[in-house]
Order: structure tokens, then sequence, then C-alpha cells
């Protein structure tokens, strides 16, 4: 019975950390892959001529902000995607491309 105790929680032990490492491998691929859509959408921004500024007035968020969410050193929420993509009049769509509305 000791060692069918011990058996278990050795695996418990490695599904947590296959667990983790999968966990891992997943927030550096969305990290990737929502610092490709935010500089793709900083490139719209700039080719449309607009500022930060212009920016935080389309979508009600701080200049601020506006400047931290394009350095894109942490994951945006959805909802962030959408105001910066709909102040382009763009629309994030399936598989984190986007169209003109």
């Amino acid at each position: 019975m000791e060692n069918t105790v011990e058996i278990y929680q050795e695996e418990k032990e490695l599904r947590g950390k296959r667990l983790a490492a999968y966990a891992e491998s997943i927030q550096e691929k969305v990290q990737k892959d929502s610092e490709q859509i935010i500089k793709i959408l900083v490139e719209e921004r700039y080719r449309q001529k607009k500022t930060q500024q212009e920016m935080a007035d389309i979508t009600g968020v701080r200049a601020s902000n506006i400047a931290r969410f394009e350095k894109a050193s942490r994951v945006p929420t959805v909802l962030m995607l959408e105001k910066y993509a709909n102040a382009l009049e763009k629309h994030i769509g399936p598989m984190s491309r986007f169209s003109t509305s």
C-alpha cells in the first residue's frame, strides 16, 4: 500500500511538471502571436498617420496605455485588441487575422 502511495505521488508530480511546461509553451505562443498582431496594427496606425493621442481619443483609452499596448510587453486583452483595431477600422478575426470593416 505504501508503495502505491509513493507511485501515485511521483506520477502526480510528473503530471504537474508536464502541465506547467505545457502552460508555459502556450503562454509563449500567445505572447508571440499578440506581438505579431500588435506590430501589424501599429504599422497600420502609422500608415493611417494617426497619433497615439488620436487613438486614445477614439478608443477611450489613455494615451499612456496606448503606448504601453504598442510596446507589446504583455499579452493584451481581447477587448483592448478590438478597441485598437476598430479605431483603425479593422476587425480582429479568427486565426489572428484582421480585415477591413
